[in-house]
């Protein structure tokens, strides 16, 4: 019983956990910027040894810094993309939860649309086999005025 209580008061809530999401979101960026430029300083470095011709193992540690940059980089980059999947589908929830809400509203008015447009049309078509029985009985009859003879 006392941890849930302690759990529940130390949790953060939804503002605070999106305070504490943008504060991380700013972080990483900064830490990706500056991956960035160790990136671009290792092809500079490498780039200048290769133009020297000179020490060998100068010019391997510049190609294993430069590896070792690039993978910081993406690694950065793929936290930051895991952070902002997340804060998307925090918010996302709700958002989606009202947009179902509204849908469902919407069918529901649509079905019942329909429902009373298909009673009218029966009505309608009822009022048709009404209107050509009556027609087909009026031809039978006139009909057997003028030959009385077709039975």
């Amino acid at each position: 019983m006392l941890v849930a209580v302690v759990t529940k008061t130390l949790e953060l809530n939804k503002g605070e956990k999106h305070v504490h999401l943008f504060m991380l979101d700013i972080q990483i960026s900064k830490r990706i910027r500056h991956a960035a430029a160790n990136v671009l300083r290792e092809c500079w470095l490498l780039h200048r040894t290769n133009l020297k011709r000179g020490n060998r193992g100068e010019h391997r540690r510049h190609q294993r810094c430069l590896l070792e940059a690039i993978r910081v980089f993406r690694h950065l980059r793929l936290k930051q993309r895991k952070l902002r999947d997340y804060v998307s589908e925090m918010v996302d929830l709700p958002k989606m939860q009202m947009i179902m809400c509204d849908l469902s509203a919407n069918w529901n008015n649509s079905y019942r649309e329909l429902e009373q447009r298909i009673l009218s049309m029966e009505q309608k078509l009822d009022e048709l086999s009404r209107c050509f029985h009556q027609t087909s009985e009026l031809l039978s009859q006139v009909l057997l005025r003028r030959n009385p003879e077709i039975r």
